[in-house]
């Protein structure tokens, strides 16, 4: 007997009328059709893909984005050198191709040197590489670089535990206190999702996940359910992935990013 046909109808709509919108497996397998767009990277190979912006800043040291040779599963890294501050930084972005309309979830597995003198973002923000030294301007108040941007922010001038931090057209979002702190030199995995709840005002809502390095989720708590945080950007405002790091101090710190993969609706 031929072989079955491979798939040709691999639309979501067509998934959807397999198994249902509410059926569990259904945001598993609408990752695999055509109308999701999906970037990742396992960063292996000997040049990081052109496709990325990367700037450091102009302090002794600091270096962009660059692949580490021998890694058991690849890995790029991110030296801020020993100035300190803002011109002791180093970043990576991919592009400004992400809205909030679109659903997209942004995730990194990555580990930092130090958990001292150090500031690191995650997450979406308005601008590539290059524009803004860090999306957060000051963590603790919070106030922002950005106009639009929904982003883990670990800043040891405010405390040493992630937080979530959004901002809607130069207005922040109330924090989502995680009070959860990373460990030196050991992975975690952070995730930011974003979806439109009032398209009329453009209100767009975000979410943040994190997970400790055996891959358990640990924040929201006991594998809970994502804790939506309301005006956290505007839904119709291109963003791109961001990875920020920055030492407070004068001992450069290494950010080490094992993984990202970022994804989201083709259409609405």
């Amino acid at each position: 007997m031929p072989e079955p046909q491979p798939g040709i109808n691999l639309s979501r709509r067509k998934l959807r009328s397999l198994i249902g919108g509410r059926d569990s497996r259904y945001s598993w397998l609408e990752l695999l059709t055509p109308d999701m767009v999906v970037w990742e990277d396992d960063f292996m190979g000997d040049t990081l893909h052109g496709g990325y912006q990367s700037t450091a800043g102009a302090g002794a040291g600091a270096l962009a984005a660059a692949l580490v040779a021998g890694q058991l599963g690849g890995m790029v890294r991110l030296v801020t050198g020993t100035a300190g501050d803002s011109t002791a930084r180093s970043d990576l972005s991919l592009g400004i191709h992400f809205r909030a309309d679109m659903g997209p979830v942004f995730l990194c597995r990555l580990q930092m040197s130090a958990i001292t003198g150090v500031k690191v973002e995650v997450g979406f923000t308005d601008v590539v590489s290059g524009t803004d030294a860090g999306a957060v301007n000051v963590k603790a108040t919070p106030t922002f670089t950005a106009a639009d941007a929904a982003l883990w922010a670990l800043d040891t001038n405010d405390n040493t535990d992630w937080e979530g931090l959004g901002v809607d057209s130069g207005t922040a979002a109330v924090t989502q206190e995680a009070a959860i702190a990373p460990v030196a030199a050991t992975y975690e995995t952070l995730v930011v999702a974003l979806r439109e709840y009032n398209s009329t005002d453009r209100l767009a809502a975000a979410t943040y996940l994190r997970f400790n390095a055996d891959g358990n989720q640990t924040y929201p708590g006991g594998n809970g359910a994502p804790i939506w945080q309301s005006l956290a950007v505007s839904s119709d405002v291109l963003l791109t992935p961001w990875i920020y790091a920055e030492a407070r101090n004068t001992t450069s710190k290494n950010v080490d990013i094992d993984f990202i993969k970022v994804w989201q609706r083709r259409v609405a």
